[in-house]
């Protein structure tokens, strides 16, 4: 069962979908149980997050916490996600059940990975599909 941090994100998750022309496109995966999220960014000169949206694919934990860490990151400098510990990750998420702590990991990963979005760039793929 989800706490109601959670819950509530999952069911009414902030900053989904993409952005038009984003400076960045950071892609963080869990290869363990296929969570993903896309996270679209917009990069100030002085290296703030001035935008920011996502696309997550997972576990209701997994789209709570990408949901929970795009409050939190827009507005915020790129250095300042270093920042981010464990412990602020778990006090943002609210007590998770054993099952759950691999939403911590995977936060700390989307933070590590957006902190250095130059390092980290997804190319969007188009398919075309055939008649």
């Amino acid at each position: 069962m989800y706490n109601e941090i959670i819950s509530e994100h999952f069911m009414n998750p902030r900053n989904i979908g993409e952005l038009e022309s984003p400076d960045y496109i950071v892609e963080v995966s869990n290869p363990i149980c296929g969570d993903t999220v896309h996270v679209f960014l917009n990069v100030s000169p002085n290296k703030t997050i001035t935008a920011l949206k996502y696309l997550a694919y997972g576990c209701s934990g997994s789209i709570a916490t990408a949901s929970i860490l795009s409050e939190k990151m827009i507005n915020q400098g790129l250095h300042a996600l270093k920042a981010f510990s464990r412990k602020d990750i778990e006090t943002l998420l609210g007590e998770l059940e054993p099952s759950q702590l691999h939403c911590i990991d995977f936060g700390l990963e989307v933070l590590k990975k957006c902190a250095e979005p130059e390092l980290h760039i997804y190319e969007k793929k188009e398919f075309l599909v055939e008649d």
